[in-house]
């Protein structure tokens, strides 16, 4: 048997090494991997799935320079090009007070909606400096951070009256939902209680039948204590009568003797 057909395999050794039998993998484990590869072993391999775990990391923000002194690099279209700019995270729908007190439906997730904001920043600077060219740098900074701005407020208006309409959306198939539910609990609230009253009559009916069972067998029990006691009566007066029986006989011959003796005694005194 090649050693790739056998049943275990050491998984410390891999594929190469199998074995027939657990004892034998035991064995083996025991005496080719002692307590200290174990547990370097143990440990390299928990690194490695730690490892695999753990996020990548973009080059871009390795070799990104730690200070950046230059304001209008973030507004550059080689910077602009290279990244985003984060999107402003939208409210859900239980902060915007659309969901009902007492609904008790599941979480809902609704996804974050991403806008251009890097190439609607890059067009305002390019406009807010070629309005200015000879203007301050610092007007030119705060005239850039509120376009930035109100950019920004755009985008979360727009994104916000989205959040409102699928809300309302939501809201709208909730209801329905919950009047479909509620019908349908009525209906299985009306066949429970028609399944419940039946189930009442079906087991007063087997009550009413075990009161006449029980009846009905009192009453064979009393017939059959009567039917003993006349089978008793009638054996004691069978015995009577044979004993009376037995009496008129002893009787009868008692007399007939009586008789002879007496008939004797008359014929001997008149022989005299």
């Amino acid at each position: 048997m090649a050693s790739l057909d056998l049943p275990y395999r050491c998984p410390r050794c891999g594929e190469h090494k199998r074995f027939r039998s657990l004892s034998s993998l035991r064995a083996h484990l025991e005496y080719n991997h002692t307590y200290e590869t174990l547990y370097v072993l143990s440990k390299s391999n928990s690194v490695c799935d730690a490892a695999a775990l753990l996020p990548l990391v973009a080059e871009g923000a390795l070799l990104a320079p730690a200070n950046n002194n230059d304001p209008f690099e973030p507004l550059r279209p080689s910077a602009l090009k290279e990244r985003r700019f984060p999107c402003r995270e939208l409210p859900c729908v239980d902060d915007l007070s659309l969901t009902p007190a007492n609904s008790n439906t599941a979480a809902r997730y609704i996804p974050n909606v991403e806008f251009p904001l890097g190439e609607i920043f890059m067009k305002t600077a390019m406009t807010s400096t070629d309005s200015g060219p000879h203007g301050n740098p610092n007007t030119a900074v705060a005239v850039a951070a509120n376009v930035a701005a109100s950019a920004v407020e755009a985008a979360y208006e727009e994104g916000l009256a989205r959040l409102k309409a699928r809300a309302f959306e939501r809201l709208e198939l909730d209801e329905r939902l919950e009047k479909l539910s509620e019908e349908v609990e009525q209906k299985i609230a009306a066949r429970v209680g028609r399944l419940q009253s039946e189930l009442e009559r079906k087991s007063s009916e087997l009550e009413r039948a075990k009161l006449e069972s029980e009846r009905l067998s009192q009453e064979k029990q009393d017939l059959e204590d009567k039917a003993s006691e006349l089978s008793r009566q009638v054996d004691v007066s069978v015995e009577m009568l044979a004993n009376l029986k037995q009496d008129l006989v002893n009787k009868e011959a008692e007399l007939n003797h009586k008789q002879q003796c007496g008939l004797h005694l008359s014929l001997h005194r008149t022989l005299q």
